[in-house]
């Protein structure tokens, strides 16, 4: 360590060292103030894009609460919202809205697209994390009735073990039924069981576990 004598050799000291690396702090600086120039851009964009998304998604809930329903304008403003902003929270909302509205109808097809739209969409680092986890939910359940069970393991597979709701146990249990695991779908049975809050939800899965145990 450098022993300085007095106050101006130290001031001097660090005069210096700050000319020294003068282009190291100009470049830390330029490259601070790159990222908050992006960052604050980014945020900018995003909020400039969720509003406009948001007055079509406001427009397509009007038409869709018509008692006459206009299909080619409802569809049109649908497809405007997803093409225009396909990675909004209000584009993702409105395609599980429609995906859920077909399966009611029983419009599986349609309403699986939708779903397999929705997962792709909502990925990826910038994803929304809950609609991610319905759209597979959902994608499960659709396979699971179409019989492909798996394909409801594929994309269950998704899921974080550590985090995974009572019901993805569930669903994976079903399709290892389907293809006759019967061990391996009581164990998920099991772990379901353990998570689930619900009395009659798991007054129904006790049911479904002894059938299988029989």
């Amino acid at each position: 360590m450098v022993d300085y004598s007095s106050d101006e050799e130290r001031f001097s000291a660090i005069v210096d060292f700050f000319k020294r690396n003068r282009n190291s702090f100009l470049l830390i600086f330029l490259v601070i103030f790159s990222m908050l120039v992006i960052v604050i851009g980014f945020r900018s964009y995003q909020a400039n894009q969720n509003a406009k998304a948001s007055e079509l998604y406001d427009l397509w809930l009007l038409e869709m609460s018509n008692e006459k329903i206009d299909s080619e304008k409802t569809v049109s403003t649908f497809n405007s919202l997803q093409e225009k902003f396909p990675k909004t929270g209000y584009a993702q909302l409105a395609r599980m809205n429609r995906g859920s509205k077909s399966a009611r109808d029983g419009d599986l097809d349609v309403s699986l697209g939708d779903f397999e739209e929705l997962l792709q969409t909502s990925s990826g680092l910038f994803g929304n994390n809950v609609l991610n986890s319905l759209a597979r939910i959902s994608i499960a359940r659709i396979e699971l009735n179409n019989e492909n069970y798996e394909k409801v393991l594929e994309v269950l597979d998704g899921f974080n073990s550590d985090s995974e709701h009572p019901i993805v146990y569930e669903i994976k249990g079903d399709a290892l039924i389907g293809l006759d695991k019967k061990e391996l779908a009581l164990d998920q049975y099991s772990l379901a069981m353990t998570n689930m809050q619900d009395e009659s939800q798991k007054s129904l899965l006790k049911i479904k576990i002894n059938k299988v145990s029989q």
